[in-house]
């Protein structure tokens, strides 16, 4: 689910070593639900009135959307707290779902079932994607820092040079 890559990379005489992070975005449970959410608000939303097309409706859709379009944009991202920004920005939307539904529901667009149903529903997606925000947070990104090897590199820059005129 979640590789690193390192790299070394010598420029101006200095060594430089390169994190480059992979994630499959389409393996994270939390993009799945992402993704099944936006299909069923794409449905529920098509029962929404005519006059509501530019606003409720585009709203809704535009917000849903932005939830996996965000965890799979932001698996490109060269470190996990660039990831995280992304990640951010798709709890964010879906704090703004959820005040779109209970709109939607009090304007009696959604019915009370189909409420209850996307709200069970984005609730489960936004503690799972928080449970992934804390893991990269705190296991990873955190992680990282404690085993940060620069002062290791630093004193052994000359072997590393070596190393890497051996390698090309």
């Amino acid at each position: 689910m979640f590789t690193t890559a390192l790299h070394y990379i010598l420029e101006k005489n200095e060594m430089f070593l390169v994190i480059e992070m992979n994630v499959n975005y389409k393996k994270l449970e939390i993009w799945n639900l992402a993704y099944e959410f936006v299909l069923n608000v794409y449905r529920a939303v098509d029962t929404f009135p005519r006059y509501e097309e530019n606003n409720m409706t585009s709203q809704l859709r535009r917000a849903a959307t932005c939830l996996p379009l965000n965890i799979a944009e932001g698996s490109g991202a060269r470190s996990p707290r660039i990831f995280l920004n992304y990640l951010i920005f798709a709890y964010r939307s879906g704090r703004e779902i959820e005040a779109l539904l209970m709109l939607s529901k009090a304007l009696t667009y959604l019915g009370e079932k189909e409420f209850e149903k996307l709200s069970a529903d984005l609730d489960l997606f936004i503690r799972k994607l928080s449970a992934y925000m804390n893991y990269l947070e705190n296991d990873v990104i955190r992680n990282k820092r404690k085993k940060d090897l620069t002062h290791f590199y630093r004193q052994n820059r000359e072997n590393m040079r070596e190393r890497m005129s051996a390698l090309a």
